[in-house]
């Protein structure tokens, strides 16, 4: 089974995100408690949280 975590975008929608295909997460440049998370070469995605919130939810599932 995969380990889907939720996470809410930067639309305030709900999202799962697979934290197995995750390559990196950083902090946004020009928000506060908000992060990209990279997945594959060009796709992207904006979540809610600070860098330590996301990283912690993504390691743990």
């Amino acid at each position: 089974m995969i380990p889907f975590v939720t996470m809410t975008d930067a639309r305030g929608q709900k999202i799962s995100v697979n934290p197995e295909i995750v390559q990196f997460v950083r902090a946004a440049d020009n928000a506060q408690d908000e992060c990209l998370i990279v997945f594959g070469k060009d796709q992207l995605l904006r979540v809610c949280g600070s860098l330590d919130e996301v990283t912690d939810a993504l390691r743990h599932g």
